[in-house]
């Protein structure tokens, strides 16, 4: 299980990670409404399990939850795992149920390989987003 603290630890250093929530700088909430992480489903990574196990939590809600818990500088898989427990968090995330230390771990494991691809098209999302917002003063 160490080699998943630093993966998740590592993370919280990639530079697109952080320009994205600098770029969005809102609750996390409000956020969801005006970006699409269906994206996602698109990454092999992400891809349904061979042995046909089938996925209680979907990765773009799973990256949800995930986008709450750095926003609260919640970090690594015990710590976002607890903090999905609450139900208010889930529900907004999208998921039906809290989802597990394991789904959890095997998420960000999933997440790393492609986080910088990732984060980009969120920042390009971001981008356009803000263009389309009419500026009032």
């Amino acid at each position: 299980m160490e080699t998943v603290s630093t993966s998740s630890n590592a993370l919280q250093n990639v530079a697109s990670v952080n320009e994205f929530l600098n770029a969005a700088a809102t609750e996390t909430v409000p956020l969801f409404e005006y970006l699409d992480f269906e994206f996602l489903l698109e990454y092999d990574v992400f891809a349904p399990s061979k042995r046909g196990r089938t996925r209680v939590h979907e990765p773009p809600d799973l990256f949800c939850g995930f986008l709450h818990c750095y926003y609260e500088n919640v970090y690594g898989t015990r710590p976002v795992t607890r903090e999905l427990q609450h139900s208010l968090v889930w529900y907004y995330c999208g998921l039906d149920k809290p989802p597990s230390r394991d789904t959890i771990d095997r998420f960000l494991t999933d997440l790393e390989h492609v986080v910088d691809d990732v984060f980009g098209r969120l920042v390009e999302q971001a981008a356009a987003a803000a263009c389309s917002i009419p500026r009032t003063l």
